[in-house]
């Protein structure tokens, strides 16, 4: 019963020793997965500069650009109209926002001003962003000074000295500020909770993982080809090794190599993303484990088919790109009526949704009875494929 097991560990030492095999498997996994997480899950605070040109330089002006700076991720850059208009030219910048003269004057005498906000094009993202962010700013403050002349007007001729009367307006200013007559709550659907990172954990993650298991296929199938070619299957049949215990020692050993891929993109992923607790960590590893016997199984039937190493690893790659591409890895397939009928013809479909709905921590594995049923009857039915092919190919 040992001897499949030692055949297992055999090829996964052999495995871990061949740096190529390994940076493939485990190096690029951890290299994309970083990547992806500074793409898609690092800190979603808004980081801008604000190209300010102040024409006025009163009171009203200066409190403008001081309001400014103090917005979280807002860099405010004070320039000429001339270099403005350069950088504009250049588009070395896409917008610049311009106080004009009298500004300050205009709003302490209640006239209506306008700042000016000079682009090219639409500006961009961030130049929407921050012209956005500038008006609503220009808004308060002549909010608040509208808010003091009206208190100046209404108590005027009482014996109250002016300064008090300011003063009384900025504190009911100041208050409102603090509660609010309208509060907006924002509630993300199909998020988690997590405050970084959550949409990439709740799909990147899992498709990674599942993309990565698929690329098992490759390594399986090449594995028996060459040992085939060797003549090594052969040799090792004239041992105390029956045919059985040689297939399901392939088999673990195409097992146990996907595992390692899995068991190490997982620690990464709970580690940094602190994504969930050990319970949802070893829910995942389980369904994980499934999904490595499908692919392991599906891997010695390319093997065992596979005439030449080339033929077997491009029956693999068509495989692995057809599952990636179609099983909604990246994206959810549901969204658009025909990639959804199509993947529910691959793996990736059933195994991303299930470890997406484990890893986010909102369902366990016995959820997906449905899922895990699909990856053990692919197995088992690649398995016996596999076997009557690997009989037929070793004698």
């Amino acid at each position: 019963m040992l001897r499949p097991v030692h055949i297992a560990l055999f090829e996964v030492r052999r495995y871990i020793v061949d740096r190529g095999d390994l940076a493939f498997s485990l190096a690029l996994p951890m290299a994309l997965f970083a990547l992806m997480y500074g793409v898609f899950g690092g800190d979603e605070t808004f980081n801008g500069t604000a190209n300010v040109v102040d024409l006025d330089g009163g009171p009203a002006a200066q409190e403008f650009v001081s309001r400014l700076e103090s917005v979280d991720g807002l860099q405010v850059r004070l320039r000429s109209l001339d270099e403005a208009d350069r950088a504009l030219a250049r588009t070395s910048i896409l917008t610049a926002i311009v106080i004009p003269p009298g500004f300050s004057d205009a709003l302490a005498a209640g006239e209506p001003v306008k700042l000016t906000v000079k682009q090219r094009g639409t500006g961009g993202d961030e130049g929407q962003i921050v012209s956005s962010i500038a008006l609503s700013v220009a808004q308060r403050i002549a909010a608040e000074v509208q808010a003091r002349r009206w208190a100046r007007t209404t108590m005027e001729g009482s014996a109250i000295p002016q300064p008090e009367i300011d003063q009384a307006a900025q504190a009911a200013v100041t208050q409102a500020d603090a509660d609010p007559a309208v509060d907006v709550a924002v509630v993300v659907e199909g998020e988690s909770g997590r405050a970084d990172g959550g949409q990439f954990v709740d799909r990147l993650l899992p498709g990674i993982l599942v993309m990565f298991l698929m690329f098992a296929v490759t390594l399986s199938s090449q594995v028996i080809v060459d040992e085939r070619r060797l003549g090594t299957l052969e040799r090792l049949l004239t041992t105390r090794l029956t045919l059985n215990q040689l297939f399901a020692g392939k088999f673990l050993a195409g097992v146990a190599r996907a595992m390692l891929q899995a068991v190490v993109l997982l620690a990464l992923a709970y580690a940094v993303l602190r994504v969930g607790g050990p319970s949802s960590f070893f829910q995942a590893l389980a369904f994980a484990l499934l999904v490595a016997a499908a692919v392991g199984a599906i891997g010695l039937v390319i093997g065992a088919a596979a005439r030449t190493r080339e033929q077997a690893t491009w029956a693999a790659v068509f495989f692995t790109m057809f599952m990636t591409i179609f099983g909604g890895t990246f994206f959810d397939p549901s969204e658009t009526k025909a990639l959804d009928v199509l993947s529910h013809v691959t793996l990736n479909r059933y195994a991303i949704d299930a470890l997406e709905g484990i890893t986010s921590g909102g369902k366990s594995f016995a959820d997906y009875g449905v899922q895990a049923g699909i990856m053990a009857g692919v197995a088992v039915a690649a398995l016996t494929v596999a076997r009557w092919a690997f009989r037929r190919t070793v004698k």
